[in-house]
């Protein structure tokens, strides 16, 4: 872990009561304890009061790893305020390979790209890339609703997520390289998040679940916006954190 703590590594810091990861990272170490800058979530700033314990998730090279410890000071650097941690004595220590894999189960619904290229709705790319048109939850049930009338979706779950993609069972066999579209419901802020995902199938495998043929279909997101991976990522955490 100490060949971890090294400057400028990330850190994501848990608002409990937000169930908000603020990011922040390392400024400088000493012998017991490192120094970080200002966390800050979407533009807000996160107050750590002195002697105030949190629980930190720190982005290494090889692995993510889990730890809790306590705010033993504070200074300031012009007109930032950085924050002095303790070294942590004990740390969970998570694989990481590329993204880290985090096993969930969710439903999903997917169609196939081609399908949703139809003259009554909106263009795919515009769809799924405008993300100001996600928060616009009477225009998000439009555009769903129209495209299961101009194509039914399947029904699909999850075997694991990850920042670059998932792995999920399908009832029917997809070719790989198939471009499609996701639609994922995760949990954030006590709320539910409808997310749609461009993805491409990069494996395919045959399933026998007691005497029901089912296929194990790994697809990569394509294109996916920065800000939406990292909101998949901060969920990941959270449910890597209550395993922890």
């Amino acid at each position: 872990m100490i060949s971890q703590l090294k400057e400028g590594a990330k850190l994501q810091i848990l608002q409990e009561s937000e169930q908000e990861y603020y990011m922040t990272a390392i400024k400088n170490i000493e012998r017991d304890v490192f120094t970080v800058h200002l966390p800050t979530c979407g533009g807000k700033k996160l107050d750590m009061p002195q002697y105030s314990t949190w629980q930190f998730c720190l982005l290494g090279d090889d692995a993510v790893y889990f730890f809790t410890s306590r705010i033993v000071g504070q200074s300031r650097d012009g007109a930032e305020t950085c924050y002095a941690i303790k070294t942590p004595d004990s740390v969970h220590r998570q694989q990481r390979r590329g993204h880290v894999r985090v096993p969930c189960h969710h439903d999903l619904v997917y169609w196939l790209w081609d399908e949703a290229k139809h003259p009554a709705l909106t263009p795919p790319e515009q769809a799924i890339h405008s993300l100001d048109l996600w928060d616009d939850p009477q225009w998000l049930n439009d555009y769903l609703n129209k495209l299961e009338d101009v194509a039914s979706g399947r029904n699909a779950f999850t075997l694991d997520i990850s920042g670059g993609g998932l792995r999920m069972v399908t009832l029917e066999s997809l070719n790989r390289h198939d471009r499609i579209i996701i639609k994922l419901v995760i949990d954030e802020k006590r709320s539910k998040r409808i997310l749609l995902l461009e993805a491409r199938v990069v494996r395919v495998v045959p399933l026998n679940l007691g005497g029901w043929k089912r296929y194990r279909v790994g697809v990569s997101f394509i294109d996916l916006d920065e800000s939406v991976r990292e909101r998949i990522i901060s969920y990941l955490f959270t449910i890597m954190r209550k395993k922890v």
